[in-house]
């Protein structure tokens, strides 16, 4: 197995902050980590809660691998470690408090994806030109898609579609969607990305420019696509891209023609022979 991936971030066109953040980390062969995450709260506590909560998640998870835990188990772990990090730190801060964060964790290893997502940041995978949705948006809008309240499309344009109903840090009971567990295929590719993308590119340009391009080159069209559409919010993607990791071809030797040979120890030998010229 071979991952093509790459993230990128951008501030848009009308925010003066960017409270996005994101991370992709090679943890060793065969073991990625990827994040997304968007913070939200006042005093630019926004971008202090998605930073804390995905660097937090990144080391204990890290620290936890070293000790052998399962990656399932390691992941639960670490969201709860995150949650707790931004909490503390809206206590101690009353200028942070009601700080929190979408989250969006996802890792590769062994043709299996382990997700952890909380908020209405997205994960998408593209299979045989299909685009699903793995993640739930957790917003009063998007809970009333899933009881036939609303349609997709009515929910598109909803004035309220950004309210959260559950994120990371809001309080310290909460019911992410862990232990989902994708078994992975080669050509399969994932979008991880914040609701600064999905609401300004729409799924089906999603779905073509992962097929058409490199991970770099996708993440870098949508992103520039969102600016276009309006950039409304902070733009934060990541595109992965699961490949066939093909052996170097073997080579057999070329063998030296014997007139050859017989041509190079001629041009050795006229030149041993050679009688050395006086000064």
């Amino acid at each position: 197995m071979k991952i093509d991936y790459f993230g990128k971030t951008d501030k848009g066109k009308v925010r003066k902050g960017n409270e996005d953040y994101y991370a992709s980390e090679k943890i060793k062969d065969g073991e990625y980590l990827f994040i997304v995450a968007d913070g939200m709260g006042g005093h630019n506590a926004g971008d202090v809660a998605s930073k804390l909560g995905t660097t937090t998640f990144v080391s204990h998870y890290k620290k936890l691998r070293k000790q052998k835990n399962s990656i399932p188990d390691a992941i639960n772990r670490s969201v709860i470690k995150a949650n707790s990090a931004i909490l503390d730190k809206a206590t101690s801060d009353p200028q942070k408090k009601g700080m929190g964060t979408t989250f969006s964790a996802m890792v590769i290893s062994e043709m299996k994806a382990y997700l952890a997502h909380v908020g209405d940041s997205r994960i998408y995978l593209v299979r045989d030109e299909k685009l699903t949705q793995l993640t739930t948006d957790h917003t009063f809008v998007g809970k009333m898609v899933e009881e036939g309240r609303l349609t997709e499309d009515e929910a598109r344009d909803h004035p309220q579609k950004n309210i959260l109903y559950m994120s990371l840090g809001a309080r310290k009971t909460f019911d992410p969607e862990m232990d989902k567990t994708i078994d992975i295929s080669v050509n399969d590719s994932f979008v991880m990305c914040s609701d600064g993308l999905s609401n300004m590119v729409d799924d089906n340009t999603i779905k073509e420019y992962t097929i058409s391009y490199s991970a770099r080159e996708a993440a870098e069209r949508m992103v520039n696509l969102a600016n276009e559409n309006g950039g409304l919010d902070n733009i934060t993607i990541q595109v992965i891209h699961v490949e066939q990791n093909r052996e170097p071809a073997k080579t057999e030797p070329i063998p030296i023609l014997k007139e050859r040979k017989n041509f190079f120890s001629f041009i050795k030998n006229m030149f041993s022979k050679r009688p050395l010229e006086e000064q």
